[in-house]
């Protein structure tokens, strides 16, 4: 069995079994941004989960999730992201590239992200690490990685964007910098995001429709 077998093993049971998990710990809560902490049962590392409220539509904060150039722009750390298949709107493989501060080296990762909509109030991305899709590169390769994106409508029209994420940064990297990117790493992403997601090329976004009411792409408005 190979270790990313065994970090999707971990990650189905820690979602069937959250008597596994440690109740979530608010270690920050700034600017209005909360993140929380926990330890997951037999897992090395804690998991985090950053909560935003924002100000903007579900079809632009998908945009900029969906748009991976703009990884940088956003994402703490974040040296490169691209789409390397595209399924459909709904399924993709992303490339990562993670620059860590000195001493740590750049890691890599490659991510499965599936989008789903259980109604029409919530919109959920899942991304689960899948090393062996690419050739390890000259940096340290993230084998053991899972977590999720979750937007949810409010009644004022803006949406809530919860981002849980556990991560085995693989390597070695000294106790205290792990312990700030649990933190440093969701507030961070998430005080960008909230910026990023106010420029016009998102505000224009919209969904289209099937048949049952389930989103298939996006489009701009001015289309």
């Amino acid at each position: 069995m190979t270790r990313a077998q065994v970090g999707l093993i971990a990650a189905i049971l820690v979602s069937g079994n959250m008597a596994a998990a440690e109740d979530w710990q608010l270690d920050r809560h700034e600017d209005g941004i909360k993140v929380y902490t926990r330890k997951i049962e037999d897992l090395k590392h804690r998991e985090f989960k950053g909560v935003v409220e924002l100000e903007t539509s579900m079809a632009s904060a998908v945009g900029l999730l969906d748009d991976t150039e703009a990884c940088q722009d956003w994402l703490h750390m974040c040296q490169e992201s691209r789409v390397l298949e595209q399924k459909n709107f709904s399924e993709r493989y992303i490339y990562q590239v993670t620059d860590l501060p000195f001493p740590a080296s750049t890691r890599d990762a490659v991510f499965r992200a599936v989008i789903s909509q259980s109604t029409s109030r919530d919109i959920r991305i899942d991304l689960t690490s899948r090393p062996e899709f690419i050739p390890e590169t000259r940096y340290v390769r993230i084998h053991d990685s899972y977590g999720s994106y979750l937007l949810e409508k409010l009644e004022d029209n803006g949406i809530r964007l919860t981002w849980t994420m556990y991560v085995d940064p693989a390597g070695s990297l000294p106790a205290f910098l792990v312990n700030r990117l649990l933190t440093d790493t969701p507030f961070e992403s998430l005080r960008n995001f909230r910026e990023v997601v106010q420029r016009d090329k998102y505000q224009m976004l919209m969904f289209e429709y099937d048949e049952h009411n389930k989103a298939v792409d996006l489009k701009n408005r001015s289309w």
